[in-house]
């Protein structure tokens, strides 16, 4: 994949997108003079800037400690297209494999988030502070294309980026940033304006929105909130404005943004002759809408109580491009929230972070304010799977012998997936059991799926499945496949596989990855011995941990005859010198087999 930058505003329905790479420079804080020569050089050649600058990187520009990592990045582009985004998005998307993410963990728990908000009122008590926007971070693991991801999370916002672009250590980061919130937009006759978003309120769709809505503009608590950071921001544009030439059109505006009602104030502010882009860079950033008020004070009450650098988080994306009038340049930057960032652990396997804050005042409520970061990630929280789960069991005289592990894959698939478990699923599985007929043995259904939710279902267990032989899968599956761990009812290709066995007189089909690993069954799990020794395919090669193959490994001796059992990568050749082959699979337990064709 090469670098690029897909600037998207959902709102007119109008993108830019960023393409050829071509280099990247970074600049610390103590750089910052650097920028207007190396705009200027890259201007010159023709090429485009896309900017992206971490929160950290504020902190030197007003007399607070730096951080190492914190740059202001200057990406280079060869071209810039106008594009409608809904098209580039669907052309570019994978669609052949699902994206999704797991459940969102926060960093802090519930009381830690509280005591933060006392923590913070106690300082504004004091007189030390008027507002801190507290932040926290949601860990989380992403799958799949995410680009796909992007479109599966778009947002009607008007500063939304999509982006894949290198660290300045040169590591690659995917960025979705679903950002409602314009940091400066500074026009051709430089004019600039920025709109900070303090007051937020949940669209529920519920009918009574619009009296949210309402009542948000009304808000007194909101609206001193908005007036704080509002002469904060002016203030600081007034650093670089003409004398008299700070203005406030329309304040306390509420617009609907996604999943929320948000209060935004513009400002406006002409800028004086020749002022550069580093002049307002350190004027203006970080956005104070992002750090509460007086600003150098609040971040350095930030930094003592957040447990983890923000990063970009609450920093800026946009871009800056040459004019002829005014200063010189013109362009967007957007202050970076609602945005996941994702790095990459392997091929369609990433780790992902996504900030979410509010701003604290005297008689904020603590719990509201917990409850308003909730808001703000509702749209992330509530990405479901494209798929369901399930769970095979084995039941006979109204008992699974297996329950507690089906039980306990259940709730990991679940919180790995981003599916919701009702909260009295096991009582409904065993009352589903209690009520099956005895003297009979039933293979039972469990499937969870986004729209359904949890379903049960039975059937008499067919004894006439051919246990004794098996056979090689035509096809060779990816090296990392995240979702061949769960157990998901998109399994075409696995399927397919053990119904091509049954057609060939055999139990299953055994797969192997593009790299010649053997990896497991349509429907088993798989244990080879060589000479005295066991083996069975490891999970880093991203399998199925069947109950079935938890069990044999937790008691080998009981199933193999065996002390220990060795997570193996095996190969071709090793399957077919190994002097005995079992399968273990839930409903048939453990049986020898013997591979044909």
């Amino acid at each position: 994949m090469s670098y690029f930058a897909f600037a998207d505003d959902a709102v007119s329905n109008r993108a830019k997108h960023y393409q050829h790479y071509v280099r990247s420079r970074f600049l610390t804080a103590a750089d910052l003079e650097l920028l207007d020569d190396e705009l200027r050089e890259g201007w010159q050649e023709g090429l485009h800037a896309v900017l992206v600058a971490d929160y950290e990187f504020g902190l030197p520009l007003v007399k607070l400690p730096p951080s190492p990592s914190a740059r202001l990045a200057i990406h280079w582009f060869e071209s810039r297209i106008e594009t409608n985004p809904e098209t580039w998005l669907a052309q570019h998307e994978n669609t052949h494999t699902p994206s999704g993410i797991s459940t969102p963990e926060n960093i802090i728990d519930k009381e830690t988030y509280l005591q933060s908000i006392h923590n913070i009122q106690t300082a504004i008590a004091r007189g030390d502070t008027y507002q801190i926007n507290y932040t926290t971070r949601l860990h989380l693991t992403a799958y799949g294309d995410p680009i796909r991801l992007y479109r599966r999370l778009r947002q009607p916002v008007p500063y939304a980026m999509l982006a894949y672009l290198p660290d300045y250590q040169g590591n690659p980061i995917w960025t979705l940033c679903f950002s409602p919130e314009l940091f400066l937009h500074i026009d051709s006759d430089g004019l600039i304006t920025t709109e900070p978003m303090k007051g937020t309120a949940p669209i529920l769709n519920d009918g009574l929105d619009d009296q949210r809505a309402h009542d948000l503009h009304n808000d007194p608590k909101n609206r001193a909130e908005n007036v704080m950071i509002v002469d904060l921001l002016r203030n600081d544009l007034g650093k670089i404005a003409e004398t008299g030439r700070v203005h406030v059109p329309e304040p306390f505006k509420v617009r609907r943004f996604g999943s929320v009602l948000q209060m935004t104030t513009a400002i406006e502010a002409q800028a004086k002759p020749n002022i550069h882009a580093a002049d307002i860079f350190r004027a203006a950033f970080p956005c104070g809408s992002i750090t509460g008020a007086p600003k150098r004070m609040s971040m350095q009450i930030i930094n003592e109580l957040e447990t983890t650098p923000r990063g970009l988080y609450t920093g800026s994306i946009g871009f800056l491009e040459p004019c002829d009038s005014g200063l010189g340049f013109h362009g967007t930057l957007n202050v970076v929230i609602r945005t996941l960032q994702l790095n990459p652990i392997s091929d369609g396997l990433y780790e992902g972070v996504y900030g979410v804050g509010s701003g604290i005042v005297a008689d904020s409520i603590a719990i509201d304010e917990y409850n308003e970061c909730a808001w703000k990630a509702r749209f992330l929280n509530s990405l479901h799977p494209e798929f369901g789960i399930f769970e095979t069991m084995y039941i006979q005289n109204k008992q699974c012998r297996l329950l507690s592990l089906h039980i306990g894959r259940l709730k990991q698939s679940a919180q790995a997936l981003n599916l919701n478990l009702p909260s009295d699923f096991e009582q409904a599985i065993q009352n589903h059991i209690d009520n099956l007929p005895d003297n009979n043995a039933y293979r039972m259904k469990a499937v969870l799926h986004p729209s359904d939710g949890l379903t049960l279902s039975h059937a008499l267990l067919n004894n006439q499945a051919p246990l004794g032989h098996i056979v090689i899968a035509d096809t060779r599956l990816p090296t990392h496949d995240y979702l061949r761990r769960f157990k998901i009812t998109s399994r075409t290709t696995y399927d397919t596989g053990w119904q091509q066995a049954e057609q060939q007189g055999a139990f299953d089909s055994l797969f192997f990855n593009s790299d010649g690993l053997l990896l497991e069954g349509g429907r088993s799990n798989v244990f080879i011995r060589i000479g005295q020794q066991w083996h069975t395919p490891s999970l880093d090669l991203d399998i199925l941990n069947g109950v079935m193959r938890q069990t044999v490994i937790d008691n080998p001796q009981a199933y193999l005859n065996t002390d220990t059992v060795v997570e193996s990568h095996i190969n071709d050749e090793m399957l077919k010198r190994a002097d005995e082959i079992r399968l273990s699979n839930a409903l048939r337990g453990v049986f020898e087999v013997t591979l044909i064709g």
